[in-house]
């Protein structure tokens, strides 16, 4: 068997074990995940907020992060303080407690998979590529299904590697 046969059969039986695991994740991601606040993306889409305003950290760590209670009463404060999911926000945030946010996305551990926003977000690839098209979402679901497969036709489509390590650690 040649030595570029041994590799494709390698990277055939990964892919086949990993879409095992991307199939873990999508069945664990629920489309109708119940938030502790109403946040519809498209109102602050609408409202001339892009996703780094508030998800700022995407381009400098791993994790994109949501903002802090403290930081969504910075705008709260005076834009719709009456609005009753404002009211809860503004609870929040008097009591000193973050918001209990329910997670959409994510890998399960099993997968073993190191995922940075902030390479993704300096090589341009646009947030609606993995989330879906959020800013038309009033309620944040898992719009897009992760698999390795499909991780790995998004690598070869803009021509970066496909090495286990590049993804694994």
């Amino acid at each position: 068997m040649s030595r570029s046969s041994k590799y494709f059969l390698a990277f055939a039986v990964l892919v086949g074990l990993f879409g095992v695991a991307g199939l873990t994740l999508a069945s664990r991601l629920s489309p109708d995940v119940t938030q502790p606040i109403a946040y519809p993306h498209k109102t602050h889409i609408d409202n001339d907020l892009d996703c780094l305003y508030c998800h700022s950290a995407a381009e400098r760590s791993i994790a994109a992060t949501i903002p802090s209670v403290t930081e969504c009463m910075l705008c709260h404060e005076s834009i719709i303080p009456d609005h009753p999911e404002v009211q809860k926000v503004a609870a929040f945030a008097a009591r000193g407690e973050e918001i209990p946010w329910v997670r959409v996305y994510g890998f399960p551990k099993e997968a073993d998979v190191y995922f940075t926003h902030k390479r993704h977000v300096k090589a341009g690839v646009e947030c609606q590529t993995c989330h879906g098209n959020v800013a038309e979402s009033t309620v944040m679901r898992a719009e897009v299904r992760w698999t390795m497969a499909k991780c790995i036709d998004c690598h070869l489509s803009r021509q970066v590697s496909i090495e286990c390590i590049t993804c694994h650690k």
